[in-house]
């Protein structure tokens, strides 16, 4: 087959197609292109109509609740001041209710969006076609750390988890007007697009439109925690002080292990964080930690810093390409 051409900015309906097939665009990939960009846009869409939805089925169980508020909020705060906790903590609200959704799971219980997925499956919680397709790829979406190493004013972040490494194209323009570079993220994750959210076409080769990446773009659900980039040293010791307690009993433990079951001490430490930073005050965190945990600190070494997962895959990029800022 030949190769594709160069990709352009722009290309005539009676040029010869991107992909190097010889024949012309409007005859190849344009059909193709148009129907990915007009499937695309509907999913950017579902994500601003399915993060409410999930929203407003959590705050629908209330009765769930009372040992979600005791994991979340270190037992600081409980069910009944939920009305308070936009005063008591910055867009508390919110955090909890997001939390709730994509991590807390009860022993023997799945989360609520495993829950939500099962639901729509047989009809019993509406969404759209779209809608439907987004959620289950938001099943494995936990609470975690994301340092931004780039502001992209008035389209997004570039963010690296701090756990594992991994960096990320956020699609956030308000999350790009209040964050700096350097600043700490501590939130939701949930991807949209790429090769495998769309319909791949069956009369040409590549199956896909020259715009279609093969990661998605990464949108923040929910509200985010935000923290200063002077806690980061910190903050990895304290979650390194719980894998290694985790790690007691599951010596194979990795990062993604102690999120699984544990991301609600992401929020201790923030709730722990004096408004304006004192190192002191945060070093006294962390020893309190190690003390309330019974841990030396010995093997933080091999846990926390920079490159950091103990064992398992290698990190991979999921920055976004300029084939996903020219779809923008």
């Amino acid at each position: 087959m030949p190769k594709p051409q160069a990709k352009k900015n722009k290309i005539g309906r009676n040029d010869p197609c991107w992909c190097g097939s010889g024949r012309k665009y409007k005859d190849c990939h344009a059909p193709v292109d148009q129907a990915q960009r007009a499937e695309l846009l509907r999913l950017r869409q579902a994500q601003d109509t399915l993060i409410p939805k999930i929203m407003e089925a959590a705050e629908s169980v209330p009765e769930r609740f009372p040992p979600a508020f005791a994991q979340f909020w270190n037992e600081e705060y409980g069910p009944e001041q939920m009305s308070e906790l936009d005063d008591l903590e910055e867009r508390g609200a919110e955090r909890f209710l997001t939390w709730f959704a994509f991590d807390f799971a009860p022993a023997g219980e799945s989360t609520l969006i495993t829950q939500l997925i099962q639901a729509a499956d047989a009809d019993g919680f509406e969404v759209d076609a779209f809608e439907q397709r987004l959620l289950p790829t938001w099943a494995a979406v936990r609470l975690r750390p994301y340092l931004v190493e780039e502001v992209r004013k008035g389209s997004g972040l570039l963010v690296r988890d701090l756990l594992d490494e991994q960096r990320y194209a956020v699609n956030d323009t308000a999350a790009a007007k209040r964050m700096e570079p350097g600043e700490i993220m501590v939130g939701h994750l949930v991807p949209v697009g790429g090769k495998a959210m769309l319909t791949p076409a069956e009369e040409v080769d590549p199956p896909y439109g020259r715009e279609i990446s093969d990661s998605p773009t990464y949108y923040l659900a929910g509200a985010a925690a935000q923290i200063t980039g002077d806690t980061a040293e910190k903050l990895l010791e304290f979650v390194g002080l719980h894998l290694e307690d985790l790690r007691r009993s599951r010596p194979e433990a990795t990062w993604d292990d102690l999120i699984e079951q544990r991301s609600y001490v992401l929020n201790h430490f923030v709730m722990a964080l004096p408004q304006e930073y004192d190192p002191t005050i945060v070093d006294r965190v962390v020893l309190q930690t190690r003390i309330a945990l019974q841990t030396t600190g010995a093997s933080l070494v091999g846990l926390v810093g920079r490159g950091s997962e103990p064992e398992g895959d290698q990190p991979r990029d999921t920055t976004a390409t300029p084939e996903d800022e020219e779809a923008e």
